[in-house]
């Protein structure tokens, strides 16, 4: 069955990919082109539904929603772990506005009481 060589190597890549820093430019061109072939594949895969199948049959699958339902957990796997990465920055990005904050209050603070 080829899809059981094509799904391995497609979870680390998913996992790889969605585990990554989002600040960088390729990343988030990376995100948006995903972004446009998952609404192309889905749009296509609408249009065209024994398509589908065909190319479950290909890779050794029974079923083309069985095929659909493992590219969903693909995305799925992809999502989680990027929005898991995501949330990290935005707390590390509030932690050190917030230690600013504290440290300019006390320094108006301190030149407060001198004076």
């Amino acid at each position: 069955m080829i899809i059981k060589w094509l799904l391995v190597p497609a979870i680390i890549f998913a996992v790889y990919l969605s585990l990554r820093a989002r600040s960088s430019l390729r990343g988030q061109a990376r995100r948006k082109i995903l972004a446009v072939l998952t609404v192309v594949a889905g749009v296509f895969a609408v249009i065209f539904p024994d398509s589908l199948q065909v190319m479950a049959e290909w890779v050794g699958v029974t079923r083309g929603t069985d095929l659909l339902l493992y590219a969903l957990a693909l995305v799925i796997i992809y999502l989680v772990g990027s929005t898991s990465v995501r949330f990290r920055e935005q707390e590390s990005r509030l932690v050190q506005l917030a230690r600013e904050v504290a440290l300019a209050e006390a320094e108006v603070r301190f030149r407060t009481q001198q004076n």
